[in-house]
């Protein structure tokens, strides 16, 4: 009997500690989504396989580099930032992939995603799970025209890129061209998807402003593989100026068929995303230099920076070139922003670690220009204004192909060389 009471004793003791760790394993992991232990778990999504894959992996790099900036410094309040990697190489995988990064893996924030149309899908479900969606890299004006609630967007929209083109043309291309603004001829040409249309829309709006001869506005697939029916188009029209919006490949084309056919526009102005890639120069040679793009700053002037955004760029360059070799591009600095904002500013100043006081800090963000690495600042349009979480900071400005580098050569404050060839023949 004294052995039954001694075993039933027993078993409750174990009973009662099993219980109370459950519990404080419960209150160390459970309470806040996205903290297990000593670690705070955020999702990063991006195409890590399929045709984005080597842009999708050189701004996943960027943010795992970020992430070991933060860690190295301590963390959060002690701990560390763990990434949750999400493969995303269409917007179907993208969708599939933010739920199970939200409902699996229960993580409070997402980070990603180079592509639009990955963005648009992954952003529709963060934002009926009411988890906050930090966009690095993608630019379509209409990712922050759906009122969403919880999208912050750290870099610019594809409209301001066509702002800067537009402004670019007027205040630098007209003067050194000798022709007036009214009197200059200009097209448009622009890959078909969202970022191309909202990229040309901008443009054609502020070439009128401008009062810039419009002669042209023409879209294509960015998957074809014959655009000299437009090239020949425009040889008709001979334009001063081609705005292009394009993608890698289309760019390529357009700049190969043109030499092809003998056609000899006076400058052209692209946007980023094809324009901007090392690719382009590398695959085309000398007949990239000249071109202009507008995109995110990359390595802009240093006085324009902070002492702060300084030793971060500093620090940044210095790892990256340890791991990768190459040099980061608009593109990565893009995503160099976002995480350092997410990382550095937000959960560093969050009152609580799950999506409500993650998203609370970020619009609390207040970074003056020159603050980030790139030379943008940050602050967030609140949740009842029109682009509900775009950058208000975020800034386009024109880099241009010169001897197979690509220099920052517009606005002054930005700027760490001067425009060169132009005209384009020059």
């Amino acid at each position: 009997m004294k052995n039954r009471k001694k075993v039933g004793f027993v078993a409750l003791l174990i009973s009662l500690v099993l219980l109370f760790a459950g519990c404080s394993s419960d209150s160390s992991g459970g309470d806040s989504k996205g903290k297990s232990g000593d670690t705070i778990r955020i999702g990063v999504l991006f195409p890590l396989t399929g045709p984005l894959a080597l842009l999708g992996n050189d701004s996943y790099d960027a943010v795992q580099v970020v992430a070991d900036m933060v860690n190295d410094e301590g963390g959060i309040n002690g701990k560390k930032i763990e990434l949750v990697k999400a493969d995303a190489p269409d917007a179907t995988a993208a969708a599939n992939e933010a739920k199970r990064l939200i409902v699996n893996e229960k993580v409070p924030a997402i980070l990603g995603s180079y592509s639009s149309g990955i963005s648009m899908a992954a952003t529709q479900v963060a934002e009926r799970s009411n988890v906050v969606y930090v966009e690095a890299n993608a630019v379509s004006d209409e990712i922050t025209e759906r009122g969403f609630k919880n999208i912050i967007r750290v870099t610019e929209t594809a409209s301001m890129m066509g702002v800067s083109a537009a402004e670019f043309a007027n205040d630098v291309i007209s003067p050194k061209l000798g022709i007036d603004a009214k009197e200059l001829k200009v097209v448009v040409m622009h890959e078909e998807s969202s970022f191309g249309t909202s990229a040309a829309k901008a443009i054609e709006k502020h070439a009128d402003e401008f009062g810039f001869n419009v002669l042209s506005i023409d879209s294509y697939n960015s998957t074809t593989n014959d655009l000299s029916s437009t090239i020949h188009k425009y040889k008709e029209l001979d334009p001063d100026i081609v705005f292009a919006a394009s993608y890698i490949n289309d760019a390529i084309l357009f700049v190969q068929q043109s030499k092809q056919l003998d056609f000899k526009p006076k400058a052209i102005v692209g946007t980023a995303a094809g324009y901007a890639l090392a690719d382009f120069a590398e695959k085309l040679g000398d007949d990239a230099d000249g071109i202009f793009v507008a995109e995110a700053p990359s390595l802009p002037n240093p006085e324009l920076l902070s002492e702060e955004a300084k030793a971060i760029q500093d620090e940044f360059l210095e790892r990256w070139h340890e791991i990768k070799g190459t040099e980061p591009t608009g593109l990565t600095w893009r995503a160099v922003n976002a995480a350092w904002v997410l990382f550095h500013e937000a959960l560093q100043n969050a009152e609580s670690l799950d999506s409500k006081g993650i998203k609370e800090a970020l619009l609390n963000i207040d970074i003056p220009e020159g603050g980030l690495p790139n030379g943008i600042g940050a602050k967030f349009n609140g949740p009842d204004e029109d682009h509900a979480g775009q950058n208000n900071r975020a800034k386009a400005i024109i880099m241009q192909w010169q001897d197979g580098d690509f220099k920052l050569v517009w606005p002054d404050e930005f700027a760490n060389t001067e425009p060169i060839k132009i005209p384009l023949s020059n």
